[in-house]
């Protein structure tokens, strides 16, 4: 049976009559706020434990579950992101392979023009060697005829001359 409120007050003030004050009190808070019935054993505190136990094993079988379903779609977008990446890589590989070759052809092209360019320098390199000799020679010739003109010239003038002053 549960006690009322009333009760308990009732009980109180008889006891401070029967055993006084300081044991009424003592003894009071010996007994149960509320009925008997509502204080829990051993038996119910190892029961609610058990219980307890049991939720929190659930729970926390729940919980690595989800954390490997969670785990699993984290690899599966790091695969896919890795992937893209990839193909991004290779595809910028690709281009940059394109413009290599691109320019490596246009590299061999100028080499081939300045070797030709150089080809042609050097011949007409020779050329001018050439013409220049051919010019001195004819200069040559012409220095000397114009050195037998004038000799022959005076030559012509020297005997008038010669002629006169005599």
């Amino acid at each position: 049976m549960v006690m009322t409120e009333t009760q308990r007050t009732t009980l109180y003030s008889q006891l401070i009559d029967a055993i006084g004050q300081e044991a009424a009190r003592t003894l009071m808070e010996q007994l149960p706020p509320m009925g008997w019935d509502q204080v829990a054993t051993k038996e119910d505190v190892k029961a609610s434990e058990k219980m307890l136990l049991r939720e929190i094993r659930s729970s926390e079988t729940r919980v690595l579950g989800e954390l490997k379903e969670s785990e699993g779609r984290l690899m599966i977008q790091i695969a896919d992101s890795e992937s893209r990446q990839g193909a991004r890589i290779d595809e910028t590989n690709t281009r940059i392979d394109g413009m290599n070759t691109r320019l490596d052809a246009r590299i061999d092209g100028t080499n081939t023009r300045i070797d030709e360019t150089n080809r042609e320098l050097s011949e007409l390199k020779g050329e001018v060697r050439t013409g220049f000799a051919d010019l001195k020679l004819a200069l040559a010739k012409q220095v000397r005829w114009l050195a037998a003109v004038v000799i022959g010239f005076a030559a012509a003038m020297a005997v008038p001359l010669t002629l006169a002053l005599l």
